[in-house]
């Protein structure tokens, strides 16, 4: 499966008043990391306004199995659960990680590609998002590819 570690850098404002990592600020660290993964892989937010494309969630769920604190040191890996054959619809998994290998939660979602111009799902699939998914495929196939990321 597709890892990336990547360093979790909390603000006051993710903190509820028990000064824990409030539940909304787990999607948006997630989305965050995502953006970022695909802009490493050179799918960039220009890229995808100049050709009128972006991920959309078409469903999103979190489960919380420990509280993350101000001070914890919190990691993320992405990992792929499920793509369809054409690179269209993917399903990742966020597993936020304590430094002690410690699961503090997992939040799931389910991406497709949206057509900004037609307000529908992209079809065909728009080209930089396909040498994405041929880029990413290629990187699971290579030994230890969950070390690749430079994300941590």
């Amino acid at each position: 499966m597709f890892s990336t570690p990547y360093k979790v850098n909390l603000r006051w404002s993710d903190l509820d008043p028990n000064f824990h990592l409030k539940h909304s600020s787990y999607y948006d660290l997630a989305s965050q990391h995502r953006i970022e993964m695909l802009n490493y892989y050179g799918l960039t937010l220009k890229v995808m306004e100049e050709q009128h494309f972006a991920p959309i969630l078409m469903r999103e769920e979190c489960i919380f199995f420990r509280e993350i604190k101000y001070a914890d040191l919190v990691y993320i890996h992405l990992k792929i659960k499920e793509v369809n054959s054409d690179g269209s619809r993917w399903t990742l998994v966020h597993e936020f990680v304590d430094d002690k290998k410690k699961k503090k939660a997992q939040l799931t979602v389910e991406i497709v590609w949206f057509d900004i111009q037609k307000r529908r799902i992209a079809k065909p699939l728009p080209e930089a998002a396909a040498n994405t998914y041929k880029l990413i495929m290629e990187e699971q196939e290579k030994p230890n590819s969950s070390d690749q990321y430079p994300g941590a």
